[in-house]
């Protein structure tokens, strides 16, 4: 077995874990940061594993520098944000407005800065050709489809309003809002074991010095 094939594997099922666990969450978790903290740590991992793999030519990125820093930004901010959250939490719930609007902006700049660095790494795996052509665009993919299931869900809650949104509302919201968070952890964890198993060693392509 090739260290590509490794590197997706590893990565596929750290990616995997991840999903299960954001799947089974509401049922598992208890008071306090602990399973979302199993669930940053998985995805940060799994990211980091994609972005350098066990070699360079196992790395999605062929290990050059804006992808790697693209994914490395990817893969650690959910830990950083949900941590930062976390602490401030607590004030957060002595309704101190100043604090609140402060625990909003750092989740509305994380998410800008998750999506621009989704879409440098995403790029730059199309193009720099360390994946096989079937399986290069998935990232994107994923990130469209969780990107696009955040707009839908916000879209529609505001279009309605706190009084439109009744229970059947919630509930279709609550699914399509899986949908966009399996995406990029199980969707494409699942891809790259599927990957993995069907990866040829002599199918690697030799990187162009440019």
């Amino acid at each position: 077995m090739g260290k590509r094939s490794v590197t997706w594997r590893v990565g596929g099922i750290l990616l995997g874990v991840c999903g299960l666990l954001t799947l089974g969450g509401a049922q598992v978790i208890g008071p306090g940061y602990a399973m979302q903290l199993v669930i940053d740590v998985s995805w940060a991992l799994g990211i980091l594993v994609f972005a350098f793999g066990f070699s360079r030519a196992a790395s999605v990125v062929a290990r050059r520098p804006l992808g790697v820093s693209a994914l490395v930004v990817l893969a650690f901010a959910p830990l950083v944000v949900n941590l930062a959250y976390n602490v401030a939490s607590p004030r957060v719930v002595s309704a101190d407005d100043s604090t609140a609007w402060t625990a909003f902006a750092l989740s509305l700049s994380a998410s800008v800065v998750s999506i621009a660095a989704g879409v440098i790494a995403a790029t730059q795996i199309a193009r720099l050709g360390a994946v096989p052509a079937r399986w290069r665009w998935a990232p994107m993919w994923a990130l469209g489809i969780s990107v696009g299931c955040a707009v839908l869900i916000q879209g529609v809650l505001t279009a309605l309003g706190a009084a439109g949104a009744d229970q059947s509302v919630m509930v279709a919201a609550g699914a399509i809002g899986r949908i966009g968070l399996l995406a990029p952890t199980l969707g494409l964890g699942v891809v790259a074991l599927i990957a993995a198993s069907t990866d040829r060693p002599e199918a690697v392509e030799v990187f162009r010095s440019s």
